[in-house]
């Protein structure tokens, strides 16, 4: 049975009296202790909430049954509950997967980290997030090589592991995937078919916009011993919100010399809702407002035979074939054949939409594949902003400093100007150990 636990005072913080109360009963009744894999060698960390529950077809039970699926075993997934509703079939989730590799970091954060004020976000709700997702990550057990952060309504290829097993020189393994947000200045619904000369996925290019959070796999003892943190990225953010912190860490990475070796040969991560996912349960994808609900959305034949009903002038349905990299299989429970094959909502006015698509989504976020095509359409408002040399600027300035406050710590004197003759040049071993002390960071 799985456990739930907190590795360190941390995640306590975050629960309210009543709940720290109610977690110790359950742990005391259930005579749980708590569970850390001292073989893992793959960790998890699931960023999840109450919305990722509901049974065998909701996203978390899904996405720890795709890890439950991969032939190496030797792999662990440490939850951490990101909301302050609570998440009633948690418990039940976890007792129906029956997976000891699997246990809970933190099920609760206080009611006083509110994600919303109105309709907007709380400017620090989500650098809140990702400070509780830093401690998670600590959490993992000492024999971890590699560590996958996700959300809990993802999926991953059964082949994933065995995948990483060719990559053990690198720093960071980068995923191609599918995505609602494949191609999104491309024509709506046809952004998504399969076409000669295309990608077959999302192509991850290991910086904001053009990543996800659960597309990279990082090399733990690395992170750990650079304090990588998300929490930490802001002075190389360039302006950009918490909520972007996947892609300026993916950028942060790669500024830092990380070896990447980049899959792009097959698509091993489901980026949740994907048209692909969505093929799988014969469902329509909705791409008729992919702008202002989030790349779009998978809906019942029955939803999209609504809709066309309620706007027949302003709406149409489309059959396409998906891309993808033939092994769809791979994300079925039995690996049984899976259709490619899915209708598709979009505007009439298809100009209009795609107007509305690129003007939105604008150079930064289109494809490779696309940069011509968009570029010729879009003439003189294609104005690029190149956030990846913003963040790699701010990288060096930060490393600099970072250097400057070591030397400062170190108490290691500056040379002396080689030009000045009258003075000979000073000579001393770096202290290591100074070197190493913890430092404020900058």
């Amino acid at each position: 049975m799985p456990a739930i636990k907190s590795s360190n005072g941390f995640a306590y913080q975050f629960w309210s009296p009543a709940v720290k109360a109610f977690i110790f009963s359950l742990i005391l009744l259930t005579c749980h202790t708590a569970h850390a894999s001292t073989s893992a060698e793959i960790c998890v960390v699931i960023r999840t909430y109450w919305g990722h529950g509901g049974g065998s077809q909701a996203g978390l039970h899904k996405l720890i049954s795709s890890l439950q699926r991969q032939r190496n075993r030797k792999w662990e997934a440490v939850l951490v509950v990101l909301d302050s509703r609570p998440f009633p079939d948690l418990a039940h989730t976890l007792q129906q997967l029956d997976d000891d590799r699997v246990w809970v970091f933190a099920e609760w954060i206080g009611p006083e980290f509110a994600a919303r004020s109105g309709s907007q976000w709380v400017p620090t709700y989500h650098s809140m997030l990702y400070n509780l997702t830093d401690e998670a990550v600590r959490a993992c057990s000492r024999s971890t090589k590699w560590v996958v952060i996700t959300n809990g309504d993802n999926e991953y290829s059964s082949t994933l592991f065995e995948e990483l097993d060719h990559h053990s020189d690198a720093d960071v393994v980068a995923l191609d995937y599918y995505s609602r947000y494949q191609r999104p200045t491309a024509k709506p619904c046809e952004r998504f078919a399969a076409e000669s000369g295309k990608p077959p996925c999302k192509q991850n290019l290991l910086r904001w916009c053009n990543t996800d959070l659960g597309a990279n796999v990082l090399n733990w003892p690395r992170l750990i011993q650079e304090n990588k943190r998300f929490s930490q990225l802001a002075p190389v953010a360039c302006g950009l919100p918490a909520e972007n912190y996947d892609g300026v860490l993916a950028q942060h990475l790669v500024d830092s010399n990380w070896t990447v070796h980049h899959v792009t040969d097959k698509c091993l991560y489901d980026h949740s809702p994907s048209p692909q996912r969505c093929a799988r349960v014969e469902g329509v994808w909705d791409d008729s407002n992919n702008v202002w609900e989030g790349g779009g959305n998978c809906i019942s034949q029955q939803e999209a035979a609504q809709k066309l009903l309620a706007d027949p002038a302003g709406l149409e349905q489309i059959s396409l074939r998906l891309s993808n990299d033939g092994s769809l299989a791979s994300f079925s429970p039995e690996g049984l054949p899976v259709s490619a094959d899915i209708g598709c909502l979009r505007q009439k006015d298809i100009a209009a939409q795609h107007a509305q698509m690129m003007d939105y989504f604008g150079p930064t976020c289109t494809a490779d594949a696309d940069v011509e095509s968009v570029k010729s359409i879009m003439g003189d408002k294609w104005q690029p902003v190149d956030w990846s040399s913003c963040m790699s600027n701010a990288h060096q300035l930060q490393e600099q400093q970072r250097l400057e406050h070591l030397r400062i710590l170190a108490q290691i004197p500056p040379p002396p100007d080689p030009r000045d003759s009258k003075k000979p040049i000073y000579r001393q071993r770096y202290d290591q150990s100074a070197a190493a002390q913890p430092h404020e960071e900058l």
